[in-house]
C-alpha cells in the first residue's frame, strides 16, 4: 500500500497552522526545581511519620509495669521486674517519656529521622542488660517502616 501524499487543501491548513504558531507566544517552562521540593518536603513527611510510628511503638512496648507483690511468708514486697531478653518494664514511667522522635535535613536533600532516649539508665538497658527495647522495635517494624517510607507518592 502506497503512502498518498497530502492534498492540496491539508497542505495549505497545515502552511496556515505552522505560519500561525511563529506569531504565538510559546513559552516552555520546566518545573524540576518544584517537583525536586515537592519530593524532598514529602520524603521529610514520611521520614517524620515513620520516626513517630516507630516511637509510639517503643513506647507501647515498654509500658507494660513492673508488678508488685508480697512475698509468700508476707510482710516483704516483691517486685517482677523485666528479665533478660525481654522488653524492660514501667516503674516510673521516665523512660517512656523520654523516648523522642526527631527528623533533621542532612543537608544534601534527603533527611534523617532518630528515635532514642536521653536517660543513661535507657542505654544501659539497650546496651548492657540485654533488655533492648529500642533496636527490637526496629527490628520488629522494619517492614511497616519500609512501606511508610516507599509507598507511591502524589507529586
Amino acid at each position: 500500500m502506497a503512502i498518498k501524499a497530502p492534498s492540496a487543501k491539508v497542505t495549505a491548513a497545515r502552511g496556515r497552522r505552522a505560519a500561525g504558531a511563529a506569531d504565538r507566544d510559546v513559552r516552555w517552562e520546566w518545573y524540576l526545581k518544584n517537583v525536586v521540593d515537592k519530593v524532598q518536603l514529602t520524603m521529610k513527611a514520611r521520614t517524620s511519620l515513620a520516626a513517630n510510628f516507630l516511637r509510639d511503638k517503643v513506647v507501647q512496648n515498654i509500658s507494660r509495669p513492673v508488678t508488685k507483690g508480697t512475698g509468700p511468708r508476707g510482710g516483704r514486697v516483691v517486685t517482677d521486674r523485666s528479665k533478660p531478653g525481654e522488653f524492660p518494664k514501667a516503674e516510673t514511667t521516665l523512660l517512656m517519656k523520654s523516648i523522642f522522635a526527631e527528623t533533621r535535613s542532612d543537608g544534601s536533600g534527603g533527611c534523617d529521622g532518630y528515635v532514642g532516649t536521653v536517660l543513661n539508665y535507657g542505654v544501659i538497658l539497650e546496651l548492657r542488660r540485654s533488655r533492648s527495647f529500642l533496636v527490637r522495635t526496629l527490628n520488629d517494624q522494619t517492614e511497616t517502616i519500609k512501606r511508610i517510607l516507599t509507598g507511591p507518592m502524589k507529586v
